[in-house]
């Protein structure tokens, strides 16, 4: 670990013990120690083409995502179209879903491919979370909702626990492979 002191210019608060510490002693060797052993065995065969992996299983996610865009906005429809009957509260939710997966898909394929910086690729792991767990609610919330096309309002619950377990499954190997991604 190397350590440099740096001298006190009079604007630091911390008087003349200021240092500034930085340890570039960190490798791929260290990192791949540190991870966790049950996703190491579980992408055990992603090991050789990470980057691949990880960009694979992206497009698989965008496709799921661009289905329930769609599936969103027929839905969303179907309970505006069941009048005071259907909850105002799930149309909007059902829009808002919706708007939300074409941004996501979009911005992630922009930070994945062209802007794959550290802070980029944790916020976008951290949202992918976040929007796999919004999905699970949304699957809890229309299963057995009884207006409007009760039909169709299984199909929509069902794709939104499908693609919370394919963005669930999408954030694991990111974050297993976040290292291959991250561009210095």
């Amino acid at each position: 670990m190397a350590r440099t002191d740096f001298p006190d210019d009079g604007t630091s608060a911390g008087g003349d013990n200021d240092t500034y510490t930085y340890d570039d002693t960190i490798t791929e060797m260290s990192r791949s120690k540190k991870a966790n052993p049950i996703l190491k065995r579980l992408f055990a065969s992603c090991e050789d083409d990470a980057l691949g992996s990880v960009h694979r299983a992206w497009a698989v996610t965008v496709i799921f995502m661009v289905m329930f865009f769609v599936v969103s906005i027929i839905e969303a429809t179907k309970l505006q179209e069941a009048g005071s009957n259907a909850s105002f509260a799930l149309e909007i939710a059902a829009y808002w879903s919706a708007l939300l997966h074409l941004i996501l898909a979009i911005i992630g394929t922009f930070i994945l491919k062209r802007f794959s910086t550290a802070f980029t690729v944790g916020c976008f792991l951290g949202v992918a979370v976040v929007v796999s767990q919004q999905n699970l609610l949304l699957f809890a919330s229309f299963y057995h909702y009884q207006h409007g096309n009760v039909m169709f309002n299984l199909i929509f619950a069902d794709l939104a626990l499908a693609l919370s377990m394919v963005l669930t499954f999408f954030s694991l190997i990111l974050g297993h492979f976040r290292h291959h991604i991250i561009v210095r």
